[in-house]
């Protein structure tokens, strides 16, 4: 069988597209982690990969079949920097944000490139020259020429098919998680874009309860990520501004009731909700929440505003109804940092790279668990 599959990589760039396509519709078979072929296909990437990125810009079946060899083979961090490849990653991100194309028509694969690009970012190289890349403004989508003003558009308005028939864009947020783990990309999602005003984090936090659990780990883990910035506190909580807390605090409130001198001083955002509110289900999510919220207290300003809307109320009902040790945790950590007496001790700010060491360990082994390297 290894020999056969040997005969099948090199018919992969045989010079007619229908033979190149039946060899690769026969590996991508052999491409997913559990395949015991796998380590052979990936022993000879340096032949495969090209072949199969030249293959994605092919007919939409056959393309399909070579991204989605490529999203099972790029689970292994060996095949990334093959990806790292500008031509192509401007391709990939076209397939996502052009909704009609001549080459793709209504951009069929945009979901399965989202795929692909969520595994390639996570590779820092290529989170830097998205950050960077440029691109023509698409009167349809976006007036910017950052083309990750474009990404963060169409995730933003392709919820529910509305941007393109055949793509939801999901996994947009898990390329958004991936790129704000580096401070090159936080900035990016925390200043003012320069075509409408807006910072674009303010376009994906509004889905941290989205019913999608791709899109709503991805806003999370991207919300958590921003929060490292302790330098952009003030603006991440201005209300008048990016105003991130009522999306930090919804997924974990429930319906508990509260007095009304704590009500009151809620964010507006979390003041009516129903009786039917329920909270975020995911006990990983719950715990990357209250992390955003443990980095947030390390800023005397930030704190100061915490206190002010009764962030530890909340904090307190969610212990009481938790189950995950981890999250109890960490309740208990945002309430001790919220509740000691500063009086009027000198406000010192630890410099961003050293918020909080511990916390951003551990929310890198948590955020593996919310990856998604490959189709079976």
């Amino acid at each position: 069988m290894e020999q056969q599959i040997v005969e099948l990589i090199d018919f992969l760039h045989e010079p007619k597209l229908e033979v190149r396509a039946i060899a690769l519709h026969h590996i991508t078979g052999f491409t997913h982690a559990s395949s015991e072929y796998q380590p052979l296909i990936l022993s000879k990437r340096k032949t495969v990969i090209p072949d199969l990125k030249a293959l994605c810009r092919e007919d939409p079946i056959t393309a399909h079949d070579a991204l989605k060899a490529l999203i099972n083979l790029s689970g292994d961090p060996r095949v990334l920097p093959d990806l790292d490849d500008d031509k192509f990653i401007k391709h990939i991100c076209l397939l996502i944000t052009v909704s009609v194309s001549y080459i793709i028509p209504k951009s069929v694969l945009a979901d399965v490139a989202c795929m692909l690009l969520s595994n390639m970012t996570k590779y820092e190289p290529i989170c830097v020259k998205l950050i960077d890349g440029t691109v023509a403004a698409l009167p349809d989508l976006s007036e910017s020429t950052r083309l990750m003003d474009h990404l963060v558009e169409v995730f933003h308005r392709g919820v529910t098919k509305a941007y393109n028939p055949q793509a939801e864009f999901h996994f947009l947020a898990s390329v958004f998680a991936n790129a704000s783990t580096i401070r090159h990309g936080r900035v990016f999602f925390l200043e003012e874009a320069k075509h409408d005003q807006l910072a674009p984090v303010t376009k994906i936090q509004i889905f941290s309860e989205d019913k999608n659990i791709i899109r709503r780990g991805g806003t999370v883990s991207t919300m958590k990520n921003c929060c490292f910035e302790t330098r952009k506190h003030d603006q991440i909580l201005d209300s008048e501004g990016i105003n991130m807390l009522p999306f930090i605090l919804l997924p974990i409130c429930g319906n508990e009731e509260y007095d009304m001198d704590e009500f009151e001083k809620f964010p507006e955002e979390i003041q009516l909700l129903g009786d039917d509110k329920t909270r975020e289900a995911d006990p990983l999510l719950r715990l990357m929440l209250c992390e955003a919220i443990l980095l947030l207290t390390h800023t005397r300003n930030a704190r100061d505003y915490l206190r002010e809307k009764q962030v530890y109320r909340v904090v307190q009902r969610l212990h009481a109804q938790e189950k995950d040790e981890k999250v109890m945790d960490k309740c208990q950590d945002i309430v001790d940092m919220l509740m000691r007496d500063e009086g009027d001790e000198k406000i010192v700010e630890l410099e961003d790279n050293t918020a909080s060491e511990k916390v951003e360990e551990e929310a890198e082994a948590e955020d593996e668990d919310l990856a998604i390297e490959e189709i079976v």
